[in-house]
């Protein structure tokens, strides 16, 4: 038994990356991925865990944030795309 919750457990790994999408900070409104890249304008912030076609909501651009005790983002949150 003690074998089989170690395996479930393995499961929850806390290094996967939270859900993240490039948005303008002040409208929130999604942008392209190169605007939060290195070599982009700048014009945008990675933004966690939020829900949203064009808009998001209900995230945080604080990374940190979303570790939740190693279980990442809450429950409903978009999957997202990108990284950061």
């Amino acid at each position: 038994m003690v074998g089989t919750l170690a395996l479930t457990l393995s499961g929850c790994s806390s290094s996967s990356a939270p859900p993240s999408r490039c948005v303008n900070p002040t409208t929130l409104k999604v942008l392209d991925s190169h605007s939060c890249s290195a070599g982009g304008s700048g014009a945008g912030r990675w933004y966690y865990c939020g829900y949203g076609t064009d808009t998001v909501n209900g995230g945080t651009f604080d990374k940190a944030a979303t570790k939740r005790g190693g279980f990442g983002c809450p429950k409903g949150s978009s999957s997202g795309s990108g990284g950061g």
